[in-house]
């Protein structure tokens, strides 16, 4: 049994690609605890976008915090018309913390003080257990453990039958397996160098027969990143920049090997159970590399010789990204082909 009784519940999770697929963990072991249970997400719209079919959900309500007071006072109304038995606020931003305090609730459940910040502590009346600082996707599973439910966690991105049939037309038309490559992260510093991506596009085609996809958002940086990469070689990967992010998830689905640095598409290929080489350097892969899987695929510089032991962390090292080269990634691209 559940220990917090509950036929209304809210999750409060709002933003990011990557978190919205550990957060979707969440809620489908929220399902399986609270089989009854009215479920609510409150998010933005691109990591709505990314789970917006799932079924472990019964409302969304999508949220865009630039668009000012006049979406706050919406909000506000949508959230008091009833009371949750069970608030879930796995996100300490004030932000999430105001969402919070806008939702009528019997049961706020929030982080411990050691993990909370900003005004989280505000918005909660229950807090989950102290904890180590521990990897993204488990922070969101101990509100799991703390509620009493059991389990081992699932995703199941799903997909509609039209993106079924845009998927099997476009990996058809290839006709040989892909490898998709994940041109850019929000911020720049995790990126791996463009140079580099030139040469493995072409390296990786020539040696393993893959076809190169350049897949991503449609940012005007990383239009220019894969144009410059397109330009300048031989190979000419297909290139894949889309909106909405559901056409990025079917073709990474689809693909042989993914490539990434540390970003949500990279999160999402390994909930899709797809080889996936991380590329990390800036930040810690322990934290937020791939989840219990393809950990032997990361091509991983952010610990050096003489730096294995070093505890988990959130903070960053500057210029590790350009430690990563071609023939490294080769190699795990070699290993994902031979499993």
């Amino acid at each position: 049994m559940p220990k917090i009784d509950a036929r209304r519940i809210c999750l409060v999770r709002l933003s990011s690609i990557g978190d919205a697929v550990h957060a979707l963990a969440l809620a489908n072991g929220l399902r399986r605890g609270y089989p009854d249970a009215e479920i609510t997400w409150v998010l933005e719209r691109v990591p709505h976008d990314v789970v917006r079919h799932q079924q472990a959900i019964d409302r969304f309500i999508v949220f865009d915090a630039r668009a000012g007071i006049g979406a706050w006072s919406t909000l506000v109304r949508e959230l008091s018309r009833e009371p949750f038995d069970l608030v879930i606020i796995p996100q300490v931003s004030s932000k999430a913390a105001l969402v919070a305090m806008a939702t009528r609730g019997r049961v706020k459940l929030g982080f411990d003080r050691g993990r909370s910040r900003e005004i989280h502590a505000l918005a909660i009346n229950q807090r989950i257990d102290p904890g180590p600082l521990a990897h993204a996707q488990d922070l969101f599973l101990e509100f799991l453990d703390w509620l009493d439910l059991s389990g081992e966690p699932e995703w199941n991105l799903r997909f509609t039958a039209e993106e079924e049939e845009r998927s099997s037309d476009f990996f058809s038309r290839i006709g040989m397996p892909v490898l998709s490559l994940v041109v850019a992260s929000a911020h720049h510093e995790k990126d791996w160098l463009l140079e580099r991506y030139i040469h493995l596009v072409d390296a990786a085609a020539e040696r393993f027969d893959l076809q190169p996809v350049l897949v991503g958002g449609p940012s005007r940086r990383e239009r220019e990143i894969a144009e410059t990469i397109l330009a300048g070689s031989r190979s000419k990967p297909i290139l894949a920049l889309d909106n909405p992010i559901r056409d990025t998830l079917w073709k990474l689905r689809g693909s042989a090997v993914v490539v990434s640095p540390d970003t949500g598409p990279l999160h999402a290929a390994v909930a899709m159970n797809r080889p996936t080489i991380g590329l990390y350097g800036h930040t810690d892969p322990l934290r937020t590399g791939p989840y219990r899987k393809f950990r032997d695929l990361v091509v991983d510089k952010f610990r050096l010789a003489g730096e294995e032991d070093e505890p988990i962390t959130r903070r960053t090292k500057r210029g590790r990204m350009s430690l990563i080269t071609v023939d490294d990634v080769l190699a795990k691209i070699e290993r994902a082909l031979n499993r």
